[in-house]
């Protein structure tokens, strides 16, 4: 379910419908917290609507201190009040490495892995819609970009540079042969079947299957369901430009073993931790009606995430110069 809210600043000509709104959610509101309404709202408008929100903030964090207390506005509301409640993504980086795919794509042996990789990098991207390192609008490419720069520009190391363009050029190639594949709708039509078909002739295999079936569990629960669904940016913090947004921790990428991996995450590190504030998959809660329940429902990304996690790390050890182990 795609939602877009925005913070309450602005009420434009709307005053009485603002106010009305307000007060009628924040009586919903107190009801079912079984909370006192706020002196302050026998203030003057708008001030008294900001006060009494920062003073039920501070009553829902007592109640739940991951609980936020915001006045909401959307197509249908000017001054409504909600709860937001944020699924913790653990400041964790969500990436995807890429490599080892390219190297099974090479072996004919490894065929069948490579073909199931396709088909959840291919649900991944058309449909969770975690952005890919050569699309030229991610955040991943820009930083590769300026890896790229820094390589070109340095002069001291003749042969290790080399190897770094070596790389960058592989990589580069690889990923669009790639991401060819990922966004071809008959990928994802395929996912089902091969995942049935595949077949575990070594023990090592297994974990694989496991997870590809998982991911097919997942999409056919939610097929439309994209990670960027829940995320409300601007909510929490609208006055705060700089956040970390989802698609600059959720990504695809080459390699977390490469010859430029500590450079990488070493820039990523760097912007991250200048920011305060970071984009995560929320609930919201309007008070426009009595909710029959407020507990937020985080299913898909409790899943999602951890599956992202499982398959970065069976990847990750896999992630060498040379496809390993022979296939």
């Amino acid at each position: 379910m795609k939602h877009r809210f925005l913070p309450f600043w602005q009420y434009g000509n709307n005053r009485e419908q603002a106010e009305r709104e307000f007060l009628c959610s924040l009586s919903i509101l107190c009801k079912h917290y079984d909370l006192p309404i706020p002196e302050t709202v026998n203030g003057s408008f708008p001030q008294h609507i900001y006060l009494t929100q920062q003073v039920l903030s501070d009553q829902i964090k007592g109640i739940d201190n991951k609980l936020s207390c915001i006045i909401a506005k959307d197509d249908k509301h000017i001054a409504t009040l909600a709860t937001v409640k944020r699924y913790d993504t653990g400041m964790t980086l969500y990436y995807i490495p890429v490599r080892p795919l390219w190297h099974w794509l090479q072996g004919s042996q490894s065929q069948p892995l490579a073909e199931l990789l396709l088909c959840m990098f291919a649900y991944l991207e058309q449909v969770v819609r975690v952005p890919f390192y050569t699309e030229q609008d991610s955040y991943l490419a820009s930083q590769y970009e300026t890896l790229e720069q820094w390589v070109n520009d340095d002069q001291e190391d003749e042969p290790y540079r080399q190897k770094q363009l070596d790389e960058f050029y592989v990589m580069q190639n690889a990923g669009l042969k790639i991401y060819a594949q990922i966004i071809d709708p008959q990928r994802l039509a395929d996912f089902e079947s091969v995942v049935q078909n595949f077949q575990c002739n070594e023990s090592w295999l297994n974990e694989w299957r496991d997870v590809a079936m998982e991911f097919l569990q997942l999409y056919k629960r939610y097929p439309e369901r994209s990670i960027f669904d829940h995320i409300h940016s601007d909510l929490l913090y609208p006055q705060d430009e700089d956040r970390i947004y989802a698609d600059q921790y959720i990504s695809f990428y080459w390699s977390g073993n490469d010859c430029f991996q500590d450079c990488l995450f070493d820039m990523i590190d760097n912007h991250f931790q200048e920011i305060a504030y970071m984009d995560e998959p929320a609930h919201v809660q309007l008070f426009d009606y009595t909710p029959e329940n407020t507990i937020p429902d985080f299913d898909f990304e409790t899943r999602l995430f951890e599956l992202m996690d499982k398959l970065s790390r069976l990847l990750n050890k896999y992630d060498h110069e040379q496809c390993e182990p022979a296939i």
